[in-house]
């Protein structure tokens, strides 16, 4: 009986000890060593592309909405593009705000992006720009603008691709003046693409944002 009772308390004790709950991707990329800063392009990259993934395909909307007032405005950046991916469209008054008075660009930036891929606010997107100045904003402002008004689920494009996954072990495996490393991906189309059955046929150019956060 004493030992039961030993048992029973010992299993108590295991959440406060071996059993801590696990903390969420949004949680891990507030403690980034190396957040989405300009000084840290280089650095700490693959560990934030492998939370944007799990950030996404988790889908706690609600907890990405409250993120959406968080003071780290890394944080309120990531939150806001994430709910934009995930189609949330309850979050469009919320993003909107964001595009009209956050203090940092960043935010604002991926903000109006979301509000593209859900295509809501226009009046919202042109105020971005036309108006605003940050670095970047206009520009995003522009694509998100066209997104409105074309028939393209870009939003679900995203889902899908981010629903892949991603293995960190081939993260940076791509080197400057290197052959390129073989690789699948869906077109804007929705048409499959391996880069082995067009090398050799045609000139490929692959054009990216290299630029997270």
């Amino acid at each position: 009986m004493n030992r039961m009772i030993l048992a029973l308390a010992g299993l108590l004790l295991l959440p406060h000890t071996g059993w801590a709950q696990q903390t969420s991707p949004l949680e891990r990329y507030r403690k980034l060593e190396f957040p989405p800063k300009d000084e840290n392009f280089s650095k700490g990259w693959q560990e934030r592309v492998a939370l944007e993934y799990e950030i996404i395909n988790a889908a706690d909307l609600k907890a990405l909405r409250a993120a959406l007032k968080d003071e780290d405005p890394f944080v309120r950046a990531i939150a806001a593009r994430a709910l934009g991916i995930l189609g949330d469209k309850e979050a469009a008054d919320a993003l909107a705000e964001l595009v009209k008075s956050d203090k940092d660009h960043l935010v604002r930036i991926r903000a109006v992006e979301s509000l593209g891929y859900l295509k809501m606010k226009p009046e919202v997107i042109e105020l971005a720009l036309k108006k605003d100045r940050g670095p970047g904003v206009s520009w995003v402002a522009k694509l998100a603008a066209d997104q409105v008004t074309h028939e393209t689920d870009y939003a679900k494009q995203l889902r899908d691709a981010f629903a892949t996954g991603i293995k960190r072990e081939v993260m940076g495996t791509a080197k400057l003046g290197m052959p390129a490393p073989d690789f699948t991906a869906v077109t804007s189309d929705g048409k499959p693409f391996k880069l082995s059955d067009r090398l050799g046929k045609k000139p490929i150019a692959i054009y990216f944002a290299a630029f997270d956060g």
